[in-house]
């Protein structure tokens, strides 16, 4: 897909779910809460539409930095810190830090690379086309509010619907106009709400253990691995507590946390809890403790075993891709010492 097509395409999937905002949260405003209230101001339309104009605010206020802020990129020319451990993602293969082969860059701990957006993203949740933009570091918290503001806004509208069809009162008996405007309020909005709430409630569980969208997948692996016995239980290294989890992604102050605000820290590093995660020893030159061997039909393992064999087709690739990456951290070693 070429740039102009994809960023046609873009705008489509925004100006739609604009489009679908607006009408869910205007036309039943106009239609039917106005005629409602016998079409005139009063104190009791204020009070029905007030929180439900606050709501829709929040939500067009989120939607807009979830389609406008840079969810975060990697540094051109990071360089992990080979002289400490603090933060530092390996390899399971090698046991060397991760390495982008499309970027040819290292990449932070929690960053993979998005095919759409051409580059690695930080703590790399999800591309999400209805924002038009990859869900990352800087904007997550955005995306999660914004979720959060559809789901209580759409509860708010189907309740006020509701009461305006349960409303025996003879003297407002809805029009046709009403009726179809009703009608039509709850085909959108129902929909909106099932899709939405599941969505929602699947990250705020990722909000409160501190995971993304993909490290969900991989847990999801490693938990099969576990069941057949293949690897042993890894604790994640990123779950904080769910209180320090909600603070990581909305923010250290309660009051706050439904407001919009900007993601804290760059993204490069993260916090992980004690005794997690597997370390990899350092020398005070900068030179890691990764052992590793290759010969012709033998290969020598990190834990000092040893499997004497022919190397398959795709062990003698990664054993080239090793040895790729080897050459480069020494060369980045060598650079820093």
């Amino acid at each position: 897909m070429s740039e102009q097509t994809s960023r046609l395409c873009g705008r489509i999937w925004v100006g739609s779910t604009s489009s679908l905002i607006a009408f869910i949260a205007y036309s039943s405003q106009i239609w039917v809460f106005w005629p409602w209230k016998g079409s005139v101001l009063s104190v009791e339309l204020i009070q029905l539409l007030l929180p439900f104009n606050l709501l829709v605010a929040m939500i067009w206020w989120n939607y807009r930095l979830c389609v406008t802020t840079d969810p975060g990129g990697v540094p051109r020319g990071w360089m992990p810190d080979f002289k400490s451990t603090e933060g530092m993602e390996v390899k399971k293969l090698t046991g060397g830090p991760r390495y982008c082969r499309t970027c040819e860059a290292h990449k932070p701990p929690r960053a993979h690379h998005c095919r759409q957006s051409g580059r690695c993203i930080l703590r790399m949740d999800h591309y999400c086309p209805w924002v038009n933009n990859c869900v990352g570091h800087y904007n997550y918290g955005h995306f999660v509010r914004f979720l959060f503001y559809i789901d209580v806004s759409c509860i708010y509208h189907i309740v006020l619907l509701t009461k305006r069809v349960l409303d025996t009162d003879y003297r407002r008996t809805p029009t046709g106009t009403e009726i179809v405007m009703i009608i039509l309020n709850y085909t959108a909005c129902v929909p909106v709400l099932f899709a939405v709430g599941i969505f929602s409630l699947y990250h705020f569980y990722c909000v409160f253990t501190n995971t993304t969208t993909i490290e969900s997948w991989e847990k999801d692996k490693v938990a099969t691995l576990v069941r057949r016995g293949r690897i042993r239980e890894v604790k994640f290294p990123y779950h904080l507590g769910v209180y320090a989890n909600i603070c990581t992604v909305l923010g250290p102050r309660p009051l706050l946390w439904c407001w919009p605000q900007r993601m804290r820290g760059s993204g490069l590093s993260f916090p992980t809890a004690e005794g997690t995660g597997k370390w990899v020893e350092v020398h005070e030159r900068g030179r890691s403790m990764i052992r590793g061997k290759r010969e012709r039909g033998h290969v020598e393992l990190d834990d000092g075993q040893s499997l004497s064999r022919e190397l398959t087709p795709d062990e003698r690739r990664r054993a080239r891709l090793w040895e790729r990456e080897q050459r480069k951290l020494e060369k980045a070693l060598r650079e820093l010492v």
